[in-house]
């Protein structure tokens, strides 16, 4: 029988070492090889974000630039101060002239109106209650004096005045009532002008 001895024992063998130098050379390398690629692609995106910034700043020297042209096309097309004024003069002046003619429209209006008007109105608004002995018409103020049988029959015949269009808006500034010496009762209207516009 053959026996073998094994002088080449597990203790023997070579050992993996992962620290060697041909481990070492190669993990720099891949560490070098990432860092230059990851250097790379930073630069690549560094210059990408430069443009986009470059084409900013230039269109936002393209808008200032503008902004000045508009800036100086509005200081020229400002209204001169002698032309303002003149045209202040003729709207106040086109204003006056206005207010002439609507003047002298509303007198000629009354005068060729006359009194006839204000006569048929009265009449229309005849009263039992009341009789009128006086009318007195003076620049748009009318005064009126009569006779009524009681006090609440001037008001209530004043009231109605608002439904004939010469008599509408006429106003009256007093109401005089007193008995006469055979006891009736008159009254004395006392009208009030009205304002022109």
């Amino acid at each position: 029988m053959k026996r073998t001895l094994n002088l080449y024992g597990p203790e023997f063998h070579p050992r993996r070492q992962w620290a060697g130098l041909p481990q070492m050379v190669l993990a720099w390398g891949l560490l070098t090889l990432l860092l230059v690629g990851l250097g790379g692609w930073t630069l690549w995106q560094q210059q990408g974000v430069g443009r986009e910034l470059a084409q900013v700043r230039l269109a936002l020297d393209v808008q200032r630039g503008e902004a000045k042209r508009l800036d100086a096309a509005l200081a020229r097309h400002q209204a001169d101060p002698v032309l303002q004024r003149q045209l202040a003069q003729k709207r106040d002046e086109l204003s006056a002239k206005q207010g002439l003619m609507s003047q002298l429209g509303s007198l000629s209006l009354q005068k060729s109106q006359g009194y006839a008007g204000i006569m048929s109105d009265l009449a229309r608004l005849a009263n039992d209650r009341l009789a009128l002995e006086r009318i007195e018409v003076n620049e748009g103020r009318i005064n009126l004096a009569g006779v009524a049988r009681s006090s609440q029959d001037v008001p209530a015949w004043v009231n109605r005045f608002k439904q004939m269009p010469t008599l509408a808006g006429k106003e009256f500034g007093e109401l005089t009532l007193s008995r006469d010496p055979a006891g009736r009762l008159q009254f004395q209207l006392s009208g009030i002008a009205r304002e022109t516009p």
